[in-house]
C-alpha cells in the first residue's frame, strides 16, 4: 500500500530512530525527541487532528493490552480524518520477541485485527474508534549476521522468507499459515507491519 505523503507526521517512542520529517515523541530526552513525554500519560500534548500520519515502531510491545488501547484511543483523537496509524511489532515466534526482557504484550499477524472497526473480532469495550485496518505486512532478518558477505547472503535468504510469507498472508482461506512459517523457522525478527486508516466518520 502506496501511503501519501504528508507534512505532519507523529513518531510516538521514537528512541533514537525518529522517521525522518517526524515530530519525535519520548520520555526520554534522547537525540532527535522533540517532545519529552510519557506514553502512559494522556492526553498527549498535542491538539485534535493535527496528524495527518502516526508511527508506533517496535512500542506497543512494550505495555500490557489495557495501556495499548488508551494508546490507540489517543492516536484516533490525533489523527486527522483518512489519516494513518503505522505499527511494527516484533512477531511472537521470531527471536527478537524475548531478547528485550521489557516487552510485555506479544503478537501473531492476526492480532491487529481486534483493533479494526466491525470486524468480528473487534469486541473490545475499552476500544472506542473509527480505526480499519487496512494492511498486514512483514519484514524478515533471518540469522542477524554482521560481516559484509554474510549480510548479503542473509539479506537474500530473508528476501526469498518474506516474499513466502507475504503470499501467505493474502491467502484468507488459511489466516494461520504465515504464523506457522514463522514459527517453523526461528528467525532472528520477522517484523509485523500493521497499518490503520481513521475512518471519516463521527465518533
Amino acid at each position: 500500500m502506496i501511503i501519501p505523503d504528508r507534512l505532519v507526521v507523529l513518531d510516538l517512542g521514537c528512541g533514537e530512530n525518529k522517521i525522518p520529517n517526524a515530530i519525535g515523541l519520548d520520555n526520554v530526552a534522547l537525540p532527535g525527541v522533540d517532545v519529552v513525554h510519557d506514553l502512559k500519560t494522556f492526553p498527549y500534548p498535542f491538539e485534535n487532528q493535527q496528524f495527518d500520519k502516526i508511527y508506533l515502531c517496535h512500542v506497543i510491545e512494550h505495555f500490557k493490552i489495557k495501556d495499548i488501547n488508551k494508546i490507540f484511543n489517543e492516536c484516533h483523537r490525533l489523527l486527522n480524518r483518512n489519516g494513518y496509524l503505522i505499527i511494527t511489532v516484533p512477531h511472537v515466534f521470531s527471536i527478537s520477541a524475548f531478547i528485550d526482557p521489557t516487552h510485555k504484550s506479544f503478537f501473531t499477524f492476526g492480532s491487529g485485527e481486534f483493533w479494526s472497526k466491525n470486524n468480528i473480532k473487534a469486541y473490545y469495550t475499552e476500544i472506542n474508534t473509527d480505526l480499519k485496518l487496512v494492511e498486514t505486512s512483514c519484514r524478515v532478518n533471518w540469522f542477524d549476521w554482521k560481516r559484509y558477505r554474510m549480510k548479503k547472503l542473509n539479506n537474500w535468504f530473508s528476501k526469498i522468507i518474506e516474499l513466502r510469507i507475504k503470499k501467505a498472508l493474502i491467502n484468507k482461506n488459511n489466516p494461520s499459515f504465515a504464523d506457522r512459517i514463522v514459527k517453523r523457522g526461528a528467525f532472528q525478527l520477522v517484523e509485523i507491519k500493521w497499518v490503520f486508516k481513521k475512518l471519516n466518520t463521527e465518533l
